[in-house]
């Protein structure tokens, strides 16, 4: 049995500030743009962490005071992008044993404004969900639809 290529999920977004200030809302301000519904933890969201270097925990923190991990900091080279696992299974648990990737770069352009760019790959780790999870990824309320909102906070934010 050979093991299916799955393409990795890119997505991009125009930001209208400066890179290290789309940097700090991406990471620091995560609660903020981060769509309410979308997490693991039983209770709703009270923060969203990133910890600022290789090692870090990326998880949440919900208003009863669980928290839910959804991967590690696997690169921090501030404020021009950020690697980190996503440890969700496609049963959206946590799953210590299933590892993607995905890269947030932030690119500065000639006007002033800043290319937000997100990959998610290492999709074959799914398994025989691996379509079906590219699929929802590439979906119009994932990466995409959440890069869009993320500009929007971010621009509004100033």
């Amino acid at each position: 049995m050979t093991q299916q290529t799955i393409s990795p999920v890119r997505v991009s977004v125009p930001v209208g500030l400066d890179q290290q200030r789309c940097f700090e809302v991406f990471t620091a301000e995560m609660t903020s743009w981060w769509p309410e519904g979308h997490h693991i933890g039983e209770a709703p969201i009270e923060q969203i962490v990133v910890e600022p270097f290789v090692g870090g925990r990326w998880y949440t923190r919900h208003t009863d005071g669980s928290e839910t991990d959804t991967g590690t900091v696997t690169a921090w080279d501030a404020p021009s992008g950020f690697t980190v696992t996503w440890q969700i299974g496609a049963d959206w648990a946590f799953h210590d044993d299933l590892i993607t990737t995905i890269e947030v770069r932030f690119t500065p352009t000639d006007d002033g404004r800043t290319l937000v760019e997100l990959e998610h790959r290492d999709l074959e780790a799914y398994g025989a969900a691996a379509a079906q999870m590219q699929e929802v990824f590439e979906g119009p309320d994932a990466w995409g639809g959440m890069l869009w909102t993320y500009a929007a906070v971010a621009e509004g934010f100033g």
